[in-house]
């Protein structure tokens, strides 16, 4: 798996500006892609996160002579939780950066126009990967937006090594051990359901930045 804080690219790009052709390449071999698509089960807009296992991390490659890489969906964010969540999206896409230390600009997309595209990739690099990867993973089922907020912002200042770690845990291959990373954590991040707490807790975070 790729550790690297920014992404490679061949040769420096003239601006910020963000350039399709370039994220779709980059996309083929960055450790994680986000895909802004579409889904007849999910309200738009749907995003996608994938991480890309490299073939010496598969554990299912027992008899293959010549295994490799594999991408693995980690979680979808879509609806209503994606417009409650742009500020948090925004805040992770933003720190993703070529080798060169330039933003990629990918939080550009986080609006109304941007989100009405689709089949777009956009490369991530282990940090917004494992960040965005774990933020979905952990809100899936739940419905109030505000704890969805909340475990997204709490999750965005996680460190990479934290974030990894605690991807590791909500998607072992143990059902229970599983269940137990992702409730738990789920609870330590934006309370239980019900909680009267959590509008207060967010404002707090909101006001952090």
């Amino acid at each position: 798996m790729a550790t690297d804080a920014n992404l490679p690219t061949r040769g420096r790009r003239k601006s910020s500006q963000v350039d399709e052709a370039q994220l779709a390449k980059l996309a083929r071999r960055s450790p994680y892609v986000l895909r802004l698509t579409r889904h007849k089960d999910m309200p738009p807009p749907v995003l996608t996160i994938k991480e890309r296992i490299a073939p010496e991390d598969r554990d299912d490659t027992e008899g293959m002579t010549n295994p490799r890489a594999k991408t693995v969906e980690r979680g979808n964010l879509y609806g209503d939780s994606v417009r409650a969540c742009l500020p948090v999206l925004k805040r992770i896409l933003e720190e993703v950066k070529d080798e060169q230390g330039i933003p990629l600009g990918l939080e550009t997309y986080m609006n109304t126009k941007g989100l009405q595209q689709t089949d777009l990739n956009f490369p991530l690099d282990e940090t917004a990967g494992a960040r965005l990867a774990l933020f979905f993973r952990l809100q899936s089922k739940v419905k109030d937006v505000d704890r969805i907020e909340l475990i997204g912002r709490r999750v965005a200042m996680f460190s990479r090594e934290e974030a990894v770690y605690w991807l590791a845990n909500v998607t072992t291959a143990d059902p229970a051990l599983r269940s137990w990373a992702t409730s738990g954590l789920r609870i330590l991040l934006c309370g239980d359901s019900g909680d009267k707490r959590v509008s207060r807790i967010l404002e707090k975070v909101r006001a952090r930045g």
